[in-house]
């Protein structure tokens, strides 16, 4: 019986023996083995490592973005506010134009002067007699008026500037200074003085390299002598003669215009005539437009020929 009951624990041990040596062929594959821990934990850290570096290239491209947007929200923003800007400056013009619509415009000339201008047609040359009689006729103030005549004269004319005697008469006798070798040291130092009580200097050709120190002085104010001008002779009481008899000085302004009074109402349309005749044929021949007026009246085109 003893060795009955030994064999029952035989095979119990082997069997209890068998189940153990499976146990440990188990174990070899079990991943919560230390070296299999090891090797996960290697894995996930790698993989952790690769999610960050993605995760910061993601956020500068996100940030670039961002940044992008920001320009274009804030170029759209600048439109805008350029748009309203330009649609505020229209409605303001447009306001501004509706008032001057709405306001009454007061007239450039009195009611006089408007109702003689009536008498000139505006784009009408007249012939030089009817234009001189028209003036004379449309002259607004009750005083001697001047003639004036305005001379426009091509721009491819240069240095325009003489001297013509009017035979009719002069509007204003000028005051005329006489310079010669007597008198010379004494102008010169009356004029840096600022002593000027002359309307024209009438020099002797010996006497231009003294006066060649008040060129500045005369010669923005228009009265430094020149021979072109007729003011530098050989004989300085002959000229002063003659300037005081009606000879003139003529010269083309900036705008190429000769400006020149020819005579006062009081001198008749006859002189008037003979002054501007005596004026036009000193001028160059390449003229646009020729305008009569008093001084105070309506400008009158004249014909050319």
């Amino acid at each position: 019986m003893r060795n009955e009951m030994k064999s029952p624990a035989k095979g119990g041990q082997a069997a209890f023996g068998g189940a153990k040596k499976d146990t440990k062929k188990t174990a070899k594959v079990d991943p919560t083995t230390p070296r299999l821990r090891g090797e996960s934990e290697e894995i996930e850290k790698v993989a952790g490592e690769e999610t960050e570096e993605i995760s910061e290239t993601e956020l500068v491209k996100q940030a670039e973005e961002r940044e992008k947007e920001r320009k274009e929200a804030a170029d759209l923003e600048r439109k805008e506010a350029k748009k309203a800007e330009k649609e505020a400056e229209k409605a303001e013009k447009e306001e501004r134009a509706a008032i001057r619509v709405t306001k009454r415009v007061k007239p450039l000339h009195g009611k006089k002067y408007r109702k003689l201008a009536e008498k000139i047609e505006k784009d009408k040359e007249y012939p030089v007699s009817e234009a001189i009689a028209l003036a004379i006729e449309t002259n607004p103030v009750k005083f001697d008026a001047t003639v004036e005549m305005h001379v426009k004269v091509s721009v491819k004319e240069k240095n325009i500037r003489g001297m013509v005697v009017l035979p009719g008469g002069v509007t204003k006798e000028k005051k005329v200074l006489e310079v010669s070798e007597a008198n010379v040291d004494e102008i010169i130092v009356k004029v840096k003085a600022n002593k000027i009580d002359f309307d024209i200097m009438i020099a002797d050709m010996k006497v231009m390299p003294k006066l060649a120190s008040l060129a500045k002085v005369l010669g923005p104010k228009g009265l430094m002598p020149s021979p072109k001008a007729g003011t530098v002779v050989d004989d300085v009481k002959k000229a002063a003669a003659e300037l005081r008899g009606g000879k003139v000085e003529y010269r083309a302004d900036k705008n190429n215009i000769v400006n020149m009074a020819i005579g006062r109402i009081s001198f008749g349309a006859e002189k008037i005539h003979e002054n501007y005749v005596a004026i036009l044929d000193k001028l160059p021949k390449r003229i646009e437009s020729i305008h009569l007026s008093t001084s105070m009246g309506p400008g009158i085109r004249v014909a050319r020929k």
